[in-house]
């Protein structure tokens, strides 16, 4: 019985993974990045210059990693973070917007925050790669 919920739980996986087009699976893995703290792949995953736009002010950095303070993040009490609404709002060949809505867990799984952002990628060589990030507040 043991193998067969295991089974089940890679099929749900798989088949969650197989319904995200290309521009979503890339969210998916920066979400995975930033909760390991892999600042190299964040950086190769993200577009130059990164941009943040963020209730109407606009914050840019040569990298994402100039961006990401996972130690203000860690005093704050954050943990991890996890996507609940993964939606594709626009795709071409070249540029796509994806709209999430997640939230910062601390160490007892207890929400520290709710977002909403929508992020800008853009095809570069076939990758898809986070450019910029819309925030309607805080």
């Amino acid at each position: 019985m043991k193998h067969l919920s295991v089974i089940l739980l890679l099929i749900s996986l798989t088949a969650k993974s197989s319904n995200l087009s290309a521009p979503q699976d890339a969210v998916e893995k920066y979400f995975q990045y930033f909760n390991t703290k892999d600042m190299e792949s964040l950086n190769n995953l993200s577009g130059q210059p990164f941009t943040i736009i963020n209730g109407g002010k606009i914050s840019k950095w040569n990298k994402y990693g100039d961006a990401v303070d996972f130690e203000g993040l860690e005093k704050s009490g954050w943990a991890y973070s996890h996507i609940h609404q993964n939606e594709l709002v626009y795709e071409d060949d070249l540029t796509a917007m994806v709209n999430i809505n997640f939230s910062r867990y601390d160490s007892t799984d207890a929400v520290i925050s709710t977002s909403d952002i929508i992020y800008l990628l853009v095809n570069r060589d076939g990758s898809w790669k986070l450019k910029s990030g819309f925030i309607n507040g805080n």
